[in-house]
């Protein structure tokens, strides 16, 4: 009976030990998530800084293009001048397909940032849920161990109580 509430007990501890585990784990779960939202909102705000970017550097680019074009006065320079432009505009349209390759690759990043910060969520929430669960699992099998414990101790009542009456 000794032997049994000695389990009992080292049960009981070892149930705490496996509770006092799953919050440390819980509470670090926790705190990863926060960090990786934080990386997260931070990547967002450098990908919407490089759309801005990338939108004013066209919008620059199709000024420059409407100020060559006011520039054709006299045909001497006409001539250059449309040269010039030709070179600008090819060289413009090939910024424009840079920069909208640049504004589709952040937009890219910007979603697969967004599709992370998702699955990081629900895993965060499927943590949460198997967590709880254990607890649960834990709880239950302290109150069996205090349970236990005390079946124990009633027999020991019961056997000493016993032994007493039969004694002369």
């Amino acid at each position: 009976d000794h032997k049994d509430r000695e389990e009992a007990e080292d049960e009981i501890r070892a149930a705490e030990q496996r509770l006092k585990d799953s919050e440390q784990q819980q509470k670090r779960a926790a705190k990863d998530h926060k960090d990786r939202e934080e990386a997260d909102r931070a990547t967002l705000a450098e990908l919407e800084d490089e759309i801005r970017a990338a939108e004013q550097r066209l919008k620059d680019s199709e000024q420059q293009q409407k100020r060559a074009a006011k520039d054709h006065n006299s045909e001497a320079r006409n001539q250059r001048a449309a040269k010039e432009h030709t070179d600008r505009e090819e060289a413009d349209r090939a910024t424009l397909a840079e920069l909208e390759d640049e504004i589709r690759a952040a937009e890219q990043r910007l979603k697969d940032s967004e599709q992370q910060q998702k699955r990081a969520a629900k895993d965060h929430k499927d943590r949460e849920e198997a967590d709880r669960a254990t607890l649960a699992e834990l709880e239950d099998e302290i109150r069996a161990a205090e349970q236990r414990l005390k079946d124990s101790e009633a027999r020991n009542q019961r056997a000493a109580k016993e032994h007493t009456d039969r004694a002369p």
